[in-house]
């Protein structure tokens, strides 16, 4: 037995030598058609599932792993007050266990807002959730707006710390509301220079998904950085980016001072599109569509920096959404050692480039969600949603590994980014000797040769009884024979 052993690890030592380029980690991505039944998954690089949750209800945007084992979830909901509105409409939240079990479950939604598209979970546990906030034409209006023929539906951000098994509790919030310009009336109140004022959202950029109904920003996607206390998030209608302050108290994020920037709840800092506050024209858009946007984690290659997909495509009319350019770009932001970010007077936020990107020459293509992200080696894992696969490039722009689902059963629908994680990151199961979070053959083997060599191994105590027996090898090998 032990002879085998010996030569199963050398097996395994030579095929990750063969893959050194490849992170080892595990893959965690949700599949939904939008409506009806939606799975989510975990699987390794071997393409092998780790585990599986199957959803009653369709999944929205990407889930979220804690190192427990457990998942925080958005989902479809049915019922809501915002017409045939474009995009995933969410608003059902949960925390789903290991084995499928709800934890928490809250519906957050009215006839006033309707979250959509993707949350962030952030160190605390609370929730930041993006979403549609209704404006009557009449509203829009009185704030400058010229092009409106009913409802306007602007960004609203909410951060909810979740409560008992079913509660949550609004902590914080920031309404764009709050912070427009615009400069047709000087009768209206947001009056002023936009290009004097790249702190502000002017209210007569950006067209609607549906004239007759409000989808104005299009806000796709939104992250956390804890060392800055600030907030990201992407508008796939501006083709652009922006920061804001999360350091304030909601008062002062509904107005101009205070937090750790003294400014409040205004932009921070914008990118991507700088005709939007009057400084550039389209020879200086460098995003169009994008989605995904995150800072790249202090503790990986390229740390601090901002990693987006540029969805890119070149179907204007929107009647097709075949034709396209997308890529991965990499930008270095203008912080300053106080966290702000710098812009002179008179030109847009830099950079004038990106840092890295990858992509951009019709190798792939997505007109909707899709995402990317650094793992610790330097590699980058990428989603591509419209062509239902996610791909891991090296640093010089070579695949080394790649999955395809789109004939893999209960994939029926779309992933709008997947993620992946050290194998270190999730607590290890009883049973799970081999520490891959799978418990398979390879677990029964080292059980094997624990019970031989007489050795006591806590993660090998399947029925938990302070001794490792043959009762202990009979479970494992009836939890394989099972799953």
């Amino acid at each position: 037995m032990r002879q085998y052993i010996i030569s199963l690890s050398f097996c395994l030592l030579v095929t990750s030598l063969l893959n050194s380029d490849v992170y080892n980690g595990i893959i965690l991505y949700s599949n939904s058609q939008g409506v009806g039944p939606s799975n989510t998954y975990i699987i390794n690089n071997s393409f092998n599932n780790v585990n599986a949750w199957n959803h009653s209800i369709g999944a929205i945007g990407i889930p979220h792993l804690n190192p427990d084992r457990s998942i925080i979830q958005q989902f479809r909901s049915n019922e809501h007050y915002f017409g045939n509105t474009h995009g995933p409409v969410g608003g059902i939240l949960k925390k789903i266990d290991w084995d499928g079990n709800e934890l928490w479950s809250h519906s957050f939604f009215s006839n006033q807002f309707q979250p959509h598209h993707d949350i962030e979970v952030l160190p605390n546990g609370n929730i930041l959730v993006i979403a549609w906030e209704k404006k009557s034409y009449q509203d829009a209006i009185s704030a400058g707006r010229v092009d409106v023929i009913n409802e306007m539906w602007p960004l609203v951000i909410y951060e909810i710390e979740p409560s008992g098994t079913s509660n949550a509790i609004v902590v914080w919030e920031w309404h764009l509301w709050d912070h427009l310009i615009q400069d047709l009336d000087s009768s209206l109140i947001n009056y002023g220079q936009i290009s004097e004022h790249p702190e502000l959202i002017d209210i007569n950029i950006g067209q609607f998904t549906n004239p007759i109904e409000g989808d104005w920003l299009h806000t796709n996607a939104i992250s956390y950085n804890n060392e800055l206390d600030q907030v990201i998030f992407s508008s796939k209608h501006f083709s652009e980016i922006f920061i804001i302050d999360h350091s304030t108290t909601s008062e002062e994020a509904s107005g101009h001072e205070g937090g750790n920037s003294g400014k409040g709840g205004d932009i921070l800092y914008r990118w991507g599109n700088p005709i939007n506050y009057g400084r550039g024209d389209l020879e200086d858009q460098k995003l169009k569509a994008q989605h995904g946007v995150h800072w790249i984690p202090s503790h990986m290659p390229g740390s601090g920096n901002l990693l987006i997909f540029n969805n890119n495509p070149t179907d204007t009319t929107g009647l097709n959404n075949n034709f396209g350019n997308s890529s991965v770009v990499e930008i270095m932001p203008p912080l300053n050692s106080v966290g702000l970010y710098d812009i002179s007077e008179n030109s847009a936020f830099g950079p004038n480039n990106y840092h890295w990107a990858y992509g951009g020459d019709n190798t792939f293509y997505s007109h909707f969600q899709s995402g990317a992200y650094r793992l610790q080696n330097g590699n980058t894992f990428i989603t591509v949603s419209q062509e239902r696969r996610f791909f891991e490039v090296d640093s010089g722009g070579e695949i080394v590994w790649e999955y395809s689902f789109e004939n893999v059963p209960g994939h029926l629908g779309y992933s709008a980014r997947a993620m992946k994680y050290d194998l270190n990151y999730l607590e290890i199961a009883i049973g799970d000797l081999s520490a891959d979070h799978s418990i398979n053959i390879y677990d029964a083997i080292l059980l094997t040769d624990l019970l031989f060599q007489e050795q006591y191994e806590i993660l090998g105590d399947i029925n938990q009884d302070s001794l490792l027996d043959i009762e202990d090898l009979n479970d494992i090998i009836e939890i394989i024979m099972n799953f």
